[in-house]
C-alpha cells in the first residue's frame, strides 16, 4: 500500500490532536457537576448568557409539561385552569419585563459573595428574581441564609 504523503499525514495528526481536545474538554469540566455559584463562576459570559435563556425557554416548557397530559386524557380537569392561573400569576410577578442581561448581572452579583456560592443556581436566580421583583430586603435576607443552610455540601 502506498503511504500518504508528509502533508497528510500531518493533518491526521492534527485532526485527532483537535478531537482529543474536544472530546476531554467535558471531561475537564465535569470536576464540579454541582451548577451551583462555584460552578457559575467559572462560566465565561457568553455561557452565562445562553444558561439564562434557556432558563427562560425551560419555563415556557416546563409550563406546557405541567398540563399537557391533563388535556391528553381530561381537558375538563380543574387542574388546568389552577395551573395556568398559578404559572401566569408568577411570570407576571417575577419575569415580566426581566432580561438575560438583567438576570446575569444579578447571578453575578449573588455569587460575588462567597457564602453563597454552594447555592445551586437555580435557586440563585429564584433569588434574583425574588429580588429584582422587589422583595422587602429583610425577607431577602432570611430567604438567602435559608437557602445557605439547606445548601448542598461540595461533593467529596
Amino acid at each position: 500500500m502506498p503511504s500518504l504523503p508528509r502533508k497528510y499525514s500531518l493533518l491526521r495528526i492534527a485532526l485527532a490532536f483537535f478531537a482529543f481536545l474536544l472530546i476531554s474538554t467535558p471531561v475537564r469540566n465535569e470536576n464540579n457537576s454541582t451548577r451551583d455559584g462555584n460552578w457559575w463562576r467559572t462560566q465565561e459570559q457568553i455561557c452565562k448568557y445562553q444558561y439564562v435563556v434557556g432558563f427562560f425557554d425551560g419555563t415556557e416548557l416546563g409550563y406546557d409539561f405541567s398540563y399537557w397530559g391533563i388535556m391528553d386524557t381530561n381537558r375538563n380537569d380543574p387542574a388546568v385552569g389552577k395551573i395556568q392561573k398559578s404559572y401566569n400569576a408568577y411570570s407576571a410577578k417575577f419575569l415580566t419585563n426581566v432580561t438575560s442581561s438583567q438576570l446575569v448581572d444579578g447571578l453575578n452579583e449573588f455569587y460575588s459573595d462567597y457564602r453563597n456560592r454552594r447555592i445551586t443556581v437555580i435557586n440563585g436566580i429564584w433569588l434574583v428574581l425574588n429580588e429584582i421583583a422587589g422583595t422587602r430586603q429583610t425577607e431577602m435576607q432570611k430567604m438567602i441564609e435559608s437557602w445557605r443552610k439547606n445548601a448542598v455540601p461540595p461533593s467529596q
